[in-house]
C-alpha cells in the first residue's frame, strides 16, 4: 500500500493539498488487476487525471472503481458482466501518476468512502470439498509473503506450519 485514503494529501503531481478519495497499491507495471466481486462495468474508458479506468457497480449499494491501468483488459466495456476475481486490466502510471500503481476507489451507496474503515459483508464461506484447496493456497501465499523483505535481501523462513492441525493432531 503506497498511499491511504486521506482528505488532505499532498499531491504529488499537482504539487498541492487536496483529498485522495482512495487507496493506493504500489505494483510493477503489466501486473493484472483483479476485480473485488461480480458486477457490471459502468466505466471503461481514459481521462486525463484517472488514465486508463475500469468502474464497476456490484449492487445498488457498492461500486467499486480502478485507476491508471497501463491498459485494460480484453473485452472489458461499458455493459459486461464481470465475475469476482476476473482480470479487468493491468496496473500502469497513466493519468496523473507518478509511477505504476493501482488506485482503488470504493463507494458506499453513491459517496466515496475508505474502503479499509467498511464492514464488508461476507462471502460464501469456502466449500467443504474445496478446503484442502484452500489452505494448500493460503499457506503457499503466507510463505511467499513471509519471504518479502524491505531491504531487498533474501530472508531465510522456517517452514510455517500446517495451519489446518489441531492441537489433538
Amino acid at each position: 500500500m503506497s498511499s491511504k485514503y486521506n482528505l488532505k494529501r499532498f499531491h504529488p503531481v499537482q504539487k498541492r493539498y487536496k483529498p485522495h478519495l482512495g487507496t493506493d497499491y504500489a505494483a510493477k507495471t503489466g501486473t493484472e488487476i483483479r476485480t473485488v466481486g461480480d458486477g457490471t462495468v459502468v466505466e471503461a474508458r481514459y481521462s486525463a487525471a484517472n488514465g486508463n479506468y475500469v468502474k464497476i457497480k456490484h449492487n445498488g449499494t457498492y461500486t467499486t472503481q480502478y485507476l491508471h491501468m497501463s491498459k485494460i483488459g480484453k473485452g472489458i466495456k461499458a455493459g459486461t458482466r464481470v465475475s469476482q476475481g476476473q482480470v479487468i486490466g493491468y496496473v500502469g502510471s497513466t493519468g496523473l501518476a507518478t509511477g505504476p500503481h493501482l488506485c482503488f476507489r470504493f463507494w458506499k451507496n453513491g459517496k466515496q468512502e475508505d474502503w479499509l474503515k467498511e464492514k464488508i459483508p461476507p462471502s460464501e464461506p469456502v466449500l467443504e470439498a474445496n478446503i484442502s484447496s484452500f489452505n494448500a493456497k493460503r499457506d503457499e501465499s503466507l510463505r511467499l509473503l513471509a519471504e518479502i523483505s524491505t531491504t531487498g535481501e533474501k530472508k531465510l523462513v522456517a517452514e510455517m506450519p500446517n495451519q489446518t492441525q489441531t492441537a489433538e493432531q
